[in-house]
């Protein structure tokens, strides 16, 4: 598979996998690593950075009633969870990393909240990638540790 088409592929995973938690884009990166040269790991967690984020910003304006998803049954516990997230005003950017690297909590609640809450867009999108890119980096360098231990 040539570098084109493993960033598109990697990509549309990633954006996927940003909207259906069901899709594990930790799994398939790991399983791309794996399989691709080493050479691959930047395009791998850069695209799989820039799905993850694409999705999450569709999150956020959902949150903030810009786009309409089919979460409607939702909307009493996100006006719930927006009252604690309030509560973090001042270190809300910490939340959203913390959940973004981490996934506690889940960054698709925090993406719809932090629309919701109206955090500024920019600070969200900053925090989330960076929380994204360590998480990815993380996943992706994985498998090239594990060869360096193993005799």
């Amino acid at each position: 598979m040539t570098l084109f088409w493993l960033s598109i592929s990697t990509f549309g995973v990633c954006v996927a996998s940003g909207f259906v938690p069901l899709i594990n884009a930790e799994i398939y990166l790991l399983a791309a690593s794996a399989a691709t040269p080493r050479h691959a790991s930047l395009y791998l967690i850069l695209m799989g950075t820039l799905g993850q984020m694409t999705a999450k910003v569709v999150m956020y304006y959902a949150g903030r009633g810009t786009i309409r998803l089919p979460a409607h049954r939702y909307s009493q516990a996100i006006s719930r969870a927006a009252v604690h997230m309030e509560r973090w005003r001042g270190r809300r950017d910490l939340m959203i990393f913390v959940s973004a690297f981490s996934g506690l909590p889940p960054f698709f609640a925090i993406s719809v909240l932090a629309g919701a809450v109206s955090a500024p867009l920019w600070r969200f999108v900053v925090a989330g990638f960076l929380g994204r890119l360590l998480r990815f980096t993380t996943v992706v360098l994985f498998p090239d540790l594990l060869k360096s231990l193993l005799p």
